[in-house]
């Protein structure tokens, strides 16, 4: 699950390096569109760079700097200096919600030990239960960031544990498809759409097709979009109400780390 940055930013983040101090390096978001790590589009267009905390950060017009503290290992060069992976996404938390740096989380190749090793070594202790709580709720099945956004929520509103990338088959054993998150037991299925589900004319009828094969064997069918996570409270209600509908008896329970 990686994202595609345009090489003119990259070109940009190569060009900034080059006329900063030699120990400089790109960090936060900027290293994330370098590793092709999922940021939300309010992230963009500043390019940010870190120097060793010994170090006064950067200061340039278009340029957040940041001093850190970093280890040897944290830094890796990479065509350019930049913070490593793991590194990256412990220093996404100041700037990214729970949903939000799971769906980084579950574009990481790095193993999970590996990963609970650089939260424990993260030198600000005040967002390691952050990066705790997104390393519980990663899932590398997960193929794409808004599908890790979605199961994060309903994770952290305390809902039954979704399948992820669950495949249907009817009753001679066809392949139907491969839902996004599943309520297995209740025959829940909840599928992400993005736009282009919805400007692309033959993926509309395709999804509409699948949609109805899926609703005759049983299942109910949600879709959820943008303006669903964006309204993330309404969004549980409404799954709530579904669960319900198919026999859970539970009720939500909101963690602190639930948006909004």
């Amino acid at each position: 699950m990686r994202i595609d940055t345009d090489a003119d930013e990259l070109a940009r983040h190569r060009a900034v390096l080059r006329v900063l101090r030699s120990d400089a390096f790109l960090c936060g978001r900027s290293a994330a569109q370098h590793h092709r790590l999922p940021i939300p589009p309010r992230l963009l267009g500043i390019i940010e760079v870190g120097v060793p905390d010994t170090s006064r950060a950067p200061r340039r017009r278009g340029v957040l700097g940041r001093a850190l503290r970093v280890a040897p290992d944290d830094v890796v060069v990479d065509e350019v200096r930049v913070t490593s992976a793991v590194r990256t996404f412990c220093d996404l938390a100041r700037d990214l919600s729970v949903p939000e740096l799971v769906a980084v989380a579950d574009a990481l190749a790095t193993p999970h030990p590996e990963l609970a090793r650089a939260i424990a070594a993260f030198p600000d202790h005040r967002l390691r239960a952050k990066l705790t709580e997104a390393a519980r709720l990663r899932d590398i099945a997960s193929e794409s960031p808004k599908e890790s956004e979605l199961r994060a929520l309903l994770r952290l509103a305390g809902l039954p544990v979704p399948r992820c990338q669950m495949v249907v088959t009817d009753d001679a054993g066809r392949f139907v498809a491969r839902v996004d998150l599943a309520f297995e037991r209740y025959g829940e299925l909840l599928e992400y759409q993005g736009d282009h589900h919805r400007t692309d004319v033959r993926q509309w009828r395709r999804d509409r097709t699948r949609e109805a094969t899926l609703e005759s064997l049983g299942f109910h069918v949600t879709d959820i979009t943008q303006a669903d996570l964006d309204q993330p409270r309404q969004l549980i209600e409404r799954v709530v109400a579904n669960l319900r509908r198919r026999g859970w008896g539970g009720a939500p329970r909101f963690s602190p780390w639930f948006p909004g």
